[in-house]
Formats: C-alpha cells, structure tokens, sequence
C-alpha cells in the first residue's frame, strides 16, 4: 500500500517510499476466533451437560462480544505509518487518532543503520536514537538506497 506524498527539496529525489506490511487477516482473526469459538464450546457443553439453556446462551453472546471488542479495539489503536527514503532525508508520516504527524530525519545525521530481515520477505531497519522503518518489503533493496545516501550525505558534508 503505497499513498500519500511528500513534498521534495530542491534537487531531492526520492528513493522509495510505502508502508509497513499489513498484518495478515489470519493472523489478526486467530483472537476474535478464539474467543467465539470458546464462548460457543462453553455454550454447548453447559446446555448440554446440564440443560442451562439461558447459562448457555449468555456465554455464546459474550464470546462473540468478546471476539468482536478484540477486533474493534485492535483497528482502533492501529497506527497509519508511510516511509519516505530519499537520497538527502527519511521523512516518516504517522496518522494515529486522527493526528497527522511528520518526522523528518537527514541522512547527514542519521547513525549506521541496521537491518533485520524476517521470514515473510519484509525486514525492519532500525537506527540507533532515530527512526525504524518496520514491517517493509524489499528491506534488501531499501537499506541499500540508505546506506548509498547515507554515504552521499557524509561526503557532500564533509566537502
């Protein structure tokens, strides 16, 4: 997913820009799932065992109340994030309860970043006291473009 801009600087170019990967909806679900199907167990066993029909009933409604509370909280709280990397800044744009918020990082100033890459082809790069750009694809590819302007910004800072 990839939306949104930036506004460049004079002579800028941008590098790559998108967002963490989203968490897959199997993934997210397993709680909400979990949560019925023991709220439904429960409701079955109890009317069954024990002829608690009302007991029964309860429980099922507040497992899928549950559930749904799990979901609705976690994409309440999830955070909207876009990454930026051109070859003089990281500018990371942050969306969280409807408050836009930018973070501008130059590269001149930036540490040595370092890159974790995870099982599902995404990675996180992180810099030490600075950003970290979690949950991207291509990390290989995205670090590459920091440590090149990374590199660029420290010789035209040193000229």
């Amino acid at each position: 997913m990839c939306t949104g801009g930036s506004s460049l600087e004079d002579g800028e170019h941008l590098l790559w820009q998108c967002s963490p990967r989203p968490e897959p909806p199997e993934a997210r679900n397993k709680a909400v799932l979990g949560a019925m199907t023991l709220g439904w167990v429960i409701a079955v066993v109890l009317f069954v065992l024990l002829g608690q029909s009302t007991l029964a009933a309860v429980l099922g409604v507040a497992g899928i109340v549950t559930g749904g509370w799990s979901e609705y909280s976690r994409r309440r709280s999830a955070e909207l994030v876009e990454y930026f990397v051109t070859d003089q800044r990281i500018v990371v744009h942050t969306d969280e309860d409807d408050r836009f918020r930018e973070f501008v990082y130059r590269m001149s100033d930036l540490p040595e970043p370092t890159l974790e890459e995870h099982g599902d082809g995404t990675g996180t790069i992180r810099f030490p006291d600075g950003p970290t750009l979690r949950e991207i694809d291509h990390p290989q590819r995205v670090y590459e473009h920091v440590q090149r302007a990374r590199n660029s910004a420290e010789g035209t800072a040193a000229e």
